[in-house]
């Protein structure tokens, strides 16, 4: 009975305290957290300075020697051991021998062809002597200085037409162009270099047969080199021929001196870019090396020079007029790191660079902001652009 009575008291306490706890929180008045009012994002600007602006232009490609000839045999023979071999790094000053291919065989016939021709001469002088006593004396001094060693000379000019046919009549002509003609043929036994250079590829080695039209190898002129790089529209616009580029390479020290030599005036199909080439006689540079060329262009007129943030879309940058946005049409000039040349702006506009993603026509401004703003804020006397 006693733990019967003890289990009911012990059931109403608990009962009682959740109702009095039930009471008291009822009771109780919610915290009130103080919210702090939302700052209005503040809107960076800048005042743009509108005069004769220069940019740089950057164009990048590798360099190449300007004269380069691949080197063919016209004639067959053996080739023949020079002082100096023809393989890859040799140097050679203009007319230096290249190639020597055997043309023992060849001058022999061409020594037979040039001693018909004298005797041919000789059979004509007698004749020619009581036909024509007044060229007699031209005819005899040519024959004097006949040298089977040595290349022919012109033949001399008859007095008059029936001199001509008469001489032509003996064979002369046929025999000294034939002549004049194997002489030429002879000459391309030796490949002399086209100017002063080195040889990049050799596909020969003495010894061995040459055959017409094998190709023996590449030489390249090394006192001027030219760079072929690309530049899209824009920046074609700025260039001209002539115009002074300065070279650097991450390979070697210093800066290098070339020019503008030629543009482009079509454009590639695949990438829409125009090819830009740029020589250079530097003597320190090699064929191959990569480059980066800065052309300076000619003053841009009336151009100010903003941050390429500041560009909305194409053609337009957001400024600032009575407190107010106000979208305007621009003309873009040059990309720069981090920069645009613009045309358009007047001396002074108020240009908004970070333009915010709500950004309208006839946009309202934010006050301008308190003491310790961010500098460049709408309203707090923004940047003096350059």
């Amino acid at each position: 009975m006693n733990r019967r009575i003890a289990a009911i008291v012990a059931l109403l306490i608990v009962i009682s305290g959740f109702v009095v706890g039930s009471i008291l929180s009822n009771q109780k008045k919610p915290v009130r957290r103080f919210q702090r009012p939302k700052q209005q994002e503040q809107i960076k600007t800048m005042a743009v300075e509108s005069g004769d602006v220069r940019t740089t232009v950057m164009i990048t490609g590798p360099l190449a020697a300007l004269d380069r000839v691949d080197v063919y045999a016209e004639v067959s023979g053996v080739l023949l051991v020079t002082e100096k071999r023809f393989r890859p790094g040799s140097r050679f000053e203009r007319g230096e021998p290249l190639i020597r291919i055997d043309d023992s065989v060849y001058r022999n016939n061409l020594l037979a062809q040039k001693s018909g021709l004298l005797n041919t001469l000789t059979l004509l002088l007698p004749d020619l002597s009581i036909d024509f006593p007044e060229s007699a004396g031209r005819w005899t001094a040519y024959l004097d200085s006949f040298d089977l060693q040595k290349s022919l000379s012109p033949l001399p000019e008859p007095g008059s037409e029936k001199e001509r046919y008469y001489v032509a009549s003996h064979d002369i002509y046929s025999q000294f162009y034939t002549v004049k003609g194997m002489e030429a043929t002879l000459a391309k036994y030796t490949i002399r270099a086209p100017y002063g250079g080195v040889v990049t590829a050799s596909e020969i080695n003495p010894g061995t047969l040459v055959r017409q039209g094998q190709k023996l190898g590449e030489f390249a002129n090394t006192s001027i080199y030219e760079m072929e790089a690309f530049a899209d529209l824009e920046e074609v616009r700025l260039l001209r021929v002539g115009m002074p580029a300065v070279f650097t390479c991450d390979d070697l020290p210093g800066t290098f001196r070339g020019t503008v030599s030629r543009i482009s005036e079509v454009i590639d199909q695949r990438t829409q870019l125009v090819g830009v080439y740029i020589t250079t006689t530097d003597k320190r540079l090699r064929d191959g090396l990569y480059m980066t060329a800065s052309i300076e262009s000619d003053p841009i007129v009336d151009a100010s020079r903003i941050p390429r943030s500041a560009l909305v879309g194409n053609g337009h940058v957001w400024v600032v007029r009575d407190s107010m946005l106000t979208l305007q049409e621009i003309d873009v000039d040059a990309f720069e790191d981090g920069q645009i040349v613009v045309r358009g702006l007047a001396d002074g506009a108020v240009v908004v660079t970070e333009p915010p993603e709500q950004a309208v026509e006839g946009m309202k401004l934010p006050a301008p902001a308190a003491a310790g703003a961010p500098p460049g804020a709408a309203g707090a006397g923004g940047r003096r652009g350059h």
